[in-house]
């Protein structure tokens, strides 16, 4: 039993009664033990689990729970999320029909988990679409069915009719646009997009979007990150980006298709792994790595019918157990 406390000389004792030793040990040590667990576990004391739904959420909401009630209720954004999260904890979308347009920036800290309890995104087949929508008057008529658009960003495009990929036409110039082109297909010509339309159609009969925002997931400085179930799209760059000091990071079940440069890209000296993970229609290469990164895929599936599939400049590569060295992405 403590019975009493006194500070002498700046230092804090415990008296304790001699009536029963063995309790007051037990008490003593106590506190000791909390701390040798958190030491052992820190992930224990901070996971929190937070909810973000872009249809019936809300960023004035506690992100709490993932049915609103009251104040409580589920984050309008992912990026609300991020700024409430810290260290081990797990962001939940909802997998709304309608994409989340924002990007994701995990970085620092904060972002990060532990060993036993890794920062964790799990999608549960949301999407996150990076296109925007082209401002009025902005598909200009070149003749006949033939329009086009100079986008703010032209390195690497993609364009999307009513949230699907349409297919691009390699063309090399303006003349073989109207020949070559057919309805519903696209070129990227003499720094403009060019789009076929069908009979008496305008490009706003078909809810076109191009890459507009630049990448989809991009993770910088953060160790033990888990995102699974996400579908990753329409980025001007790339899907997800492991640009420079991510270690254990792990990727599973996620889709990135369609996104302007590449669906994967890891850098630096980042460490990432993908399992059962599909990359498809990304325009200049599928998956690349570069510099000191290191990327380890099982059982993915990797298409090659619009761009190759790999891409190294550097850094490793292993597919299934088998090292991969593959052109570099020009």
């Amino acid at each position: 039993m403590v019975s009493r406390a006194a500070n002498i000389t700046d230092k804090c004792f415990v008296v304790v009664s001699v009536r029963s030793p063995a309790k007051a040990l037990v008490m003593l040590l106590r506190p000791f033990a909390a701390l040798c667990l958190l030491a052992i576990s820190p992930s224990l004391a901070t996971a929190r689990t937070w909810y973000v739904n872009n249809l019936g959420g809300s960023d004035a909401l506690t992100g709490y729970t993932e049915v609103a009630d009251g104040t409580n209720g589920p984050f309008g954004t992912i990026a609300k999320a991020l700024c409430a999260a810290g260290p081990g904890d797990r962001v939940e979308l909802a997998g709304t029909p309608v994409p989340y347009y924002e990007m994701i920036r995990l970085s620092g800290p904060r972002h990060q988990g532990f060993a036993d309890k890794p920062f964790t995104i799990v999608g549960n087949g949301a999407i996150i679409d990076g296109t925007v929508a082209t401002e009025f008057g902005g598909w200009e008529p070149q003749g006949g069915a033939v329009f086009a658009l100079r986008p703010r960003r032209l390195t690497f495009q993609q364009l999307f009719s009513s949230g699907q990929p349409l297919t691009r036409v390699a063309i090399d110039s303006t003349s073989e646009i109207d020949p070559l082109l057919e309805p519903g297909q696209w070129a990227l010509v003499d720094n403009r997009m060019w789009f076929k339309v069908e009979g008496d159609k305008l490009p706003q009969d078909y809810d076109l979007r191009h890459c507009g925002l630049q990448t989809g997931v991009t993770l910088y400085n953060v160790k033990h990150v888990r995102i699974e179930n996400l579908v990753v799209q329409g980025f001007h760059t790339d899907g997800i980006n492991a640009h420079e000091l991510v270690r254990d990071c792990e990727l599973v079940g996620v889709e990135c298709r369609a996104n302007g440069r590449s669906g994967l890209s890891v850098g630096g000296v980042s460490r990432v792994k993908a399992t059962g993970s599909y990359f498809y229609d990304n325009g200049a290469v599928q998956v690349r790595v570069e510099q000191q990164g290191k990327l380890a895929l099982t059982d993915c599936e990797v298409d090659e019918k619009v761009a190759p599939q790999f891409s190294t400049d550097g850094g490793e590569l292993v597919v299934d157990g088998k090292a991969i060295v593959a052109p570099k992405l020009r």
